[in-house]
């Protein structure tokens, strides 16, 4: 599974104070997006979507694991987050390997 690491800028704390900032994030897949677009409300705008198929994908945030990280959890970040969120995205098609590539 292809994979990348990174840093929140603030992170996220939970309940009894612990703050996550380190994440892992795998490649999105075309049943993310498909699970976002059914999940998320009728005219979500992309911001949106992004944040659902990163729910999915983010395979860990901190102490918390890939079953914890839920849109409504990603909703509270404060919103510089979406840019390392989406930066870290961007990286892993990077690592794509073209189809023709021997």
């Amino acid at each position: 599974m292809v994979t990348v690491e990174g840093t929140l800028h603030y992170g996220y704390t939970d309940s009894e104070g612990n703050l996550h900032t380190r994440f892992e994030m795998r490649m999105p897949t075309l049943d993310d997006m498909e699970w976002a677009i059914e999940q998320a409300p009728e005219k979500a705008c992309t911001a949106r979507l992004s944040r659902y198929v990163w729910s999915r994908t983010l395979t860990r945030l901190g102490e918390l694991t890939a079953e914890q990280i839920t849109p409504e959890l990603l909703a509270g970040l404060h919103y510089s987050e979406y840019s390392v969120l989406e930066s870290a995205e961007g990286e892993l098609q990077g690592k794509l390997k073209p189809a023709n590539v021997a």
